[in-house]
This record gives structure tokens, C-alpha cells and sequence, in this order.
């Protein structure tokens, strides 16, 4: 069954705010990727992730603001090119970090070390269920869900 545009935007909302986890992609300067899976927060219409301020994922996005994020699952794809804004965990928004900890049920600052939080601001998605819905499977472009 082909699902329409608006039932795959719905469908990737909800498993934005019901899984535990999101791949993040990013690249260094050379364009060697990185991919790493982080604890994901689905806040405001943003993915929230935390990594340690070291990580190749915290350099790449700094240096770069750019990134690719994906749910698990290759029987119901969910890809988005993202714009990622970094902060140090610390000095980001009280609000912002408490949502993240009540949503994750962790909380970087018991973790020895900088911790930076990332914003990852879709601008481009995609999702697909078999090749029967490769066409139409654009559900957010240039940041807005087009889930007509």
C-alpha cells in the first residue's frame, strides 16, 4: 500500500517523538563521513542530540553546520538533511537541556567532560516504505513539512 505524502509526514513525526534514537551523519573537512547513533529528543520540531564537545560528530557540525539525520529501520526509511547549530551543554537554554533530560532520561552534566548540545533544524526529508514509494517520498523541503 502507497501511503500518501501527509501519512508519511504524520507517521515520521510520531516515530520522531516515540524513538529512543537517531543516526546522525556528519563530515570532516576532507568529506570523510561520520555516523554515529546519539539519544534523540524531538523538541519544537527539532531533533536535540547531545555528544561529548570532542567527538568527530561536535567538530564536523562546528565546523561545518551540516549533517544528515535517520531513524532506524531500513523497511520504513526516514532520512533528513539537517542544518546543525552546536552549544555547549551548559550554557544552552535551562529549558531546552531540561526537555532533553526528560525526554532521554539521561543527563550529560553527570557525565565527566564537555558535553555539547546539538539542534538539528530539517530542511530537507524523506521517507519510503519498498520501492512502490520511492516517488513522493520528498515529506519536508526547504524546512517545511509538506504534508498536503
Amino acid at each position: 500500500m502507497n501511503r500518501s505524502r501527509a501519512e508519511r509526514a504524520a507517521q515520521a513525526r510520531a516515530r520522531l517523538a516515540s524513538e529512543p534514537n537517531v543516526w546522525v551523519a556528519t563530515a570532516s573537512s576532507e568529506g570523510d563521513p561520520h555516523l554515529v547513533p546519539l539519544s534523540l529528543a524531538w523538541i519544537d520540531d527539532q531533533i536535540i542530540v547531545a555528544t561529548p564537545s570532542d567527538t568527530l560528530t561536535a567538530r564536523n557540525a562546528q565546523r561545518n553546520g551540516r549533517g544528515r539525520a535517520a531513524l532506524d529501520g531500513a523497511d520504513e526509511v526516514v532520512i533528513f538533511d539537517v542544518h546543525i547549530d552546536v552549544a555547549d551543554f551548559g550554557e544552552a537554554s535551562p529549558s531546552l537541556t531540561q526537555r532533553y533530560v526528560e525526554r532521554v532520561g539521561w543527563d550529560p552534566r553527570d557525565i565527566p567532560g564537555a558535553w555539547s548540545l546539538l539542534v538539528l533544524t530539517i530542511w530537507r526529508g524523506q521517507a519510503w516504505n519498498g520501492p512502490g514509494e520511492m516517488t513522493g517520498r520528498t515529506i519536508v523541503g526547504e524546512g517545511n513539512w509538506l504534508d498536503d
